[in-house]
């Protein structure tokens, strides 16, 4: 397939919640020709790839989903992965998505020609494509992050990432390394822990975790939600309004901080009556530093005689075991990686050149500048969903990708109303914009509160999450200013 109208076409890359949020906040805008790019078979990013026991969303489902595409179904307040991923997939078919879906193509690079000002993209087929608009929706968790611990190749066991579950490995009996302790590691261990002969979960640093509170939906209140869509409505707001709420602690409210860390050390106390034990998992930093983490069940997994929490580092991976810096074998012959994603390299593994040729690796090496976490100067008409700066520590990521859509259609639907051929964020407005938000990052949880996580780059920056309330970056992207682009034209070059 080589895609060659040269009137237009937009590429869109992933087919999660990002990709078909995207693709459907443009036919809104009456466009209809775009092509999403899927490396895997199906729709669902996140959802379609992590699938272990346990797995679940960490934000009530009444949230977690389309403003446009309400779900009176779900069957627990916490959706497992296959509702999640079975809802991208009727959403899809709903809004007439698929037939725009060329599934098994994976994107490795994309090139701006300066003179025709298009995209030019390698297909993992061998074959090109030739786009006006490129849109990334890959996400920021989708790339497994393994850590290179020494003699790692030297194991003679079974080895898997969480996010590449191995359903045909049988636990029963075996003695299993679950190597991190964070948001993974909390759902799919307390499943695991009954079937294993020993369990060895080695803690890097524990986290902040506070009750879950997960429970059936019943048939009675998804009956409701079916015949007054309103209510359903009315549920989602006061959810997102009591989610909102925490952003203020995250931002740096003292009060806050400490009324969070008192429920936390209260589910804790609550759980953990062993002092000893209770020490080990009691985090030395602000709750909120790192990712927030619910679970009911977390705590009474650890207490279990067959499983251990191993809090000294590991040294080495032996054929049979697992070397600790005491000096301490633990053997086994399962090793479970619960150790996250690249979230912080973002669009790796795919290489982006944009004008001049410049790599965009190369343009953000003293930071991932953006406005907005959307576009980037010297990457024309080239946008991101998820991008840099717009995670969250505390609501739903559903709600910034609607913002973030609406924002990067109006921007297309506004240069071709304007026949221009494409538009570059002007380097001066990226400049303030990623200065205003390093400047205000300092002042959060994230970067104040003493801990290293995942949000932070090798150097401690922090270009992953959005620093201030997701109602400010509401009104933020509302309207698209054609002021703050520069517009191209074919004669350039």
């Amino acid at each position: 397939m080589a895609i060659s109208d040269k009137s237009g076409h937009i590429a869109i890359i992933g087919t999660g919640f990002s990709g078909l949020c995207m693709a459907i906040a443009l036919k809104k805008k009456g466009i209809h020709d775009f092509t999403l790019f899927e490396r895997a078979d199906d729709v669902g990013g996140t959802w379609r790839d992590n699938t272990y026991p346990g797995a679940a969303c960490d934000v009530p489902s009444v949230l977690y989903s389309f403003s446009f595409a309400q779900n009176p179904n779900w069957t627990r307040v916490f959706p497992p992965w296959s509702e999640l991923h079975t809802y991208l997939r009727s959403v899809a078919e709903r809004f007439d998505i698929m037939r725009h879906i060329r599934f098994g193509t994976e994107v490795s690079e994309m090139r701006f020609d300066d003179r025709t000002l298009r995209w030019e993209l390698q297909l993992s087929s061998g074959e090109s494509a030739d786009v006006s608009v490129v849109v990334n929706g890959s996400g920021g968790l989708s790339r497994p992050f393994i850590p290179q611990l020494t003699g790692r190749e030297s194991f003679e066991g079974t080895v898997f990432h969480s996010a590449r579950w191995k359903h045909d490995h049988d636990f029963a009996g075996r003695r299993v390394a679950v190597i991190g302790s964070g948001a993974s590691a909390i759902q799919f261990v307390p499943e695991i822990a009954p079937r294993a002969d020993a369990l060895y979960v080695f803690q890097r640093t524990p986290h902040w975790i506070m009750p879950r509170g997960d429970a059936p939906l019943p048939a009675s209140t998804r009956a409701m939600f079916a015949r007054s869509p309103m209510r359903q409505r009315h549920r989602r707001w006061k959810t997102y309004w009591e989610f909102e709420s925490l952003a203020w602690a995250f931002l740096g409210n003292r009060r806050l901080i400490e009324r969070y860390r008192t429920s936390a050390l209260d589910h804790l106390n609550e759980q953990v009556p062993d002092p000893e034990l209770r020490a080990k998992v009691t985090p030395d930093y602000d709750p909120g530093c790192k990712r927030r983490l619910v679970s009911d069940e977390w705590y009474p997994a650890l207490q279990r005689d067959n499983v251990q929490l191993v809090t000294d580092a590991i040294a080495e991976i032996r054929p049979r075991s697992v070397l600790t810096s005491d000096g301490t074998e633990h053997e086994v012959d399962t090793i479970v990686f619960a150790t996250g994603f690249t979230a912080t390299s973002f669009l790796a593994p795919m290489k982006v050149f944009g004008r001049g040729g410049v790599e965009l690796l190369d343009a953000w090496k003293n930071g991932a500048a953006t406005k907005l976490g959307i576009a980037t100067s010297g990457f024309p008409n080239f946008y991101f969903l998820n991008g840099p700066n717009t995670g969250l520590g505390h609501n739903s990521l559903v709600f910034m990708l609607e913002a973030q859509a609406r924002y990067i259609a109006s921007a297309i639907s506004r240069m071709r109303k304007a026949g221009v051929g494409a538009v570059d964020l002007d380097h001066r407005a990226q400049t303030r914009s990623y200065a205003s938000t390093q400047k205000r990052m300092r002042r959060t949880v994230w970067a104040s509160g003493g801990c290293t996580s995942w949000y932070q780059s090798a150097d401690g920056r922090i270009d992953t999450l959005w620093p201030a309330t997701t109602v400010e970056y509401w009104l933020r992207t509302r309207f698209f200013r054609m002021s703050d682009y520069g517009r191209l034209t074919t004669r350039e070059g």
